[in-house]
């Protein structure tokens, strides 16, 4: 099919390591990592015994959506940070784990093991074992990490443990997932809804519905039902956010991904034009941001799911064009933006760390 080139997605060359690595950067490890990584070392020091992919020299990890990664967990005895001998007995321990890359699992992410596991002797020491399965998919593989690491949480805060980790090997085809496309739209809503969220007094924000209403903005409207109602517009906005944050939640956990967290942002609007101007750009954004990333997606009801989300986003921009006073369909075609196009939009908005 010939389409014509504001149409044919530019992020068709992304990566599954752009999709990992520059989500994250846009949503989660802005601010979370810098925190964790100091709880990490001092909660979850690495003393665990652990073996990726028993039995196997290579350790090869598979990805995508039906990847599977087995872990070992043997029987383990180490001093803890107060000192005192410790006998880690995974056959004998709830069945808290994480698994995935460091950085991932210290943002808090990793995926959760398919099942409780199996007891076997994986080793021939006599000593019995615990054998997880793990999904990959939305483990945080990139491609070319070198060595994956699990977490076992002592209670169900996930602030305190042990963890263990081994070498690993990726497969050189490794391309985005369900999951890497949607945590990508994710890191996206949170800053579109923090950012509606955060202007408006309904929701503890800056801006009173009587200061919407006497700005410029609103005065472009000639009738009052339109004036006096876009205060309203904007909270029906924020809400449209909220509800996308939430069902790209869910829909990741029912994957068996872990969702991205929302990040901190400095908008740097004080005044409703200069809120208005400012949620033009991100509406922009995600639009096009959606068309770049839609053709990634395999499932075709996560596909339509996304699709009717962009719909949504284009309707914002549009409407945030007319109070630009900008023409809201100046052509007959809309550009796709690629991954790598998209985060250093998005990012402007990201709190320095």
């Amino acid at each position: 099919m010939n389409l014509p080139p504001s149409l044919r997605p530019s992020s068709a060359n992304t990566d599954r390591r752009q999709f990992v690595k520059l989500a994250l950067g846009t949503a989660a490890t802005a601010v979370a990592l810098p925190t964790m990584s100091g709880v990490a070392a001092a909660h979850f020091p690495d003393q665990l015994d652990i073996d990726v992919e028993p039995g196997s020299e290579r350790n090869r990890v598979g990805t995508g959506e039906d990847g599977r990664t087995t872990v070992a967990v043997r029987a383990t005895t180490f001093t803890d940070r107060d000192g005192e001998r410790v006998t880690f007995d995974p056959t004998e321990r709830a069945v808290r784990y994480r698994f995935g890359t460091t950085d991932l699992l210290a943002n808090g992410g990793g995926v959760r093991p398919v099942d409780d596991g199996v007891v076997e002797n994986v080793d021939g020491d006599g000593t019995d074992d615990l054998v997880l399965t793990f999904p990959t998919d939305g483990a945080g593989f990139t491609g070319d990490e070198t060595s994956a690491s699990l977490y076992w949480e002592r209670d169900e805060s996930g602030e305190h443990g042990y963890a263990g980790s081994d070498t690993v090997e990726l497969p050189d085809d490794t391309s985005p997932s369900d999951i890497d496309v949607l945590n990508y739209a994710l890191s996206l809503e949170h800053l579109e809804h923090a950012f509606y969220r955060d202007a408006l007094a309904s929701s503890g924000g800056r801006f009173s519905e009587r200061e919407v209403e006497r700005s410029e903005v609103a005065q472009y409207f000639a009738r009052p039902t339109l004036r006096y109602s876009t205060y309203q517009q904007f909270e029906a906005i924020r809400d449209h956010e909220k509800a996308h944050v939430e069902a790209l939640t869910t829909t990741i956990d029912d994957l068996g991904g872990t969702p991205v967290r929302e990040a901190e942002y400095e908008f740097g609007y004080g005044t409703v034009p200069a809120f208005v101007a400012t949620a033009a750009r991100l509406e922009d954004i995600g639009v096009s941001a959606y068309a770049g990333a839609a053709p990634h997606l395999s499932d075709p009801d996560v596909l339509s799911a996304a699709l009717s989300i962009h719909s949504v986003e284009a309707r914002h921009a549009s409407y945030f064009d007319t109070l630009n006073l900008r023409r809201a369909a100046p052509d007959a075609f809309d550009t796709a933006r690629s991954m790598a196009q998209v985060v250093p939009l998005a990012k402007q908005f990201v709190a320095s760390e």
